[in-house]
């Protein structure tokens, strides 16, 4: 099982999110290569609900690494290449 690398916290209200992030582990993550940055400069992070709120923090949300997608089925590239 993968290790969650967190980056950071979330605090939902009534119209959105609020979101910090820990520069030196978000640039220790790239560095590593954990995070990978498109074309645009853009860089994906995870976004997940915690279970019950951080009671010191009062944070309901996590900032993560993403874990890497699994397929189920490698992509059709032709129709010869679809299951059915």
């Amino acid at each position: 099982m993968e290790e969650t690398i967190y980056l950071g916290n979330g605090w939902q209200d009534a119209t959105g999110m609020n979101v910090s992030i820990n520069v030196e582990k978000f640039n220790e993550a790239l560095r590593a290569g954990r995070l990978e940055v498109n074309k645009y400069g853009d860089v994906k992070i995870r976004v997940g609900k915690l279970k019950t709120q951080n009671e010191r923090s009062k944070a309901t949300h996590y900032v993560a690494v993403p874990k890497e997608q699994r397929e189920t089925f490698p992509k059709a590239t032709t129709v010869d290449d679809l299951p059915f």
